[in-house]
C-alpha cells in the first residue's frame, strides 16, 4: 500500500466559481410571497377569489364553482383568466431558473374524517 495518494479535496480554479449562477439575484420566500400578494391584490375580486380557492386552497374549479355559485365551465374560465392576469402581473419575475429562485412549498390542509374508523 502506498502513501502517495493525492488529497481528496482539491482547490477549485477561480473560473469554476465564476461559472456558477449568480445567487445575489435570487428572491427570498418572503419577497416572492410579497410579490404574489401584491399581484393578487390587483386582481378583480372574482378572479382573486378563483385563484385563492382553486390554487391556494387546492379545491380546483369545483371549489370555485361551489363558492361563487358558477357552473364548472364558468369557474374554469374564471380561474384561467385569474392565472393569465397573475402571469401578466408577475412577468418581471424570472421563475425559469428554479436553482436560483427560492422554492415555495404548497401548504396542504389537513382533512379529517368525521366518521369513526370501524376497521
Amino acid at each position: 500500500m502506498t502513501t502517495d495518494r493525492p488529497p481528496r479535496l482539491r482547490p477549485l480554479p477561480g473560473t469554476f466559481a465564476d461559472a456558477a449562477p449568480d445567487r445575489s439575484a435570487a428572491l427570498s420566500d418572503a419577497a416572492l410571497l410579497e410579490l404574489l400578494e401584491q399581484a393578487l391584490a390587483g386582481l378583480p375580486r372574482a378572479e382573486r377569489t378563483a385563484a385563492v380557492v382553486a390554487y391556494g386552497l387546492d379545491e380546483g374549479t369545483q371549489g370555485v364553482a361551489h363558492d361563487l355559485g358558477l357552473s364548472e365551465p364558468e369557474a374554469d374560465a374564471l380561474t384561467r383568466s385569474a392565472v393569465q392576469l397573475l402571469r401578466g402581473a408577475l412577468a418581471d419575475v424570472d421563475m425559469d431558473e428554479p436553482q436560483v429562485h427560492a422554492r415555495l412549498e404548497q401548504r396542504r390542509r389537513r382533512r379529517t374524517s368525521s366518521a369513526p374508523d370501524t376497521g
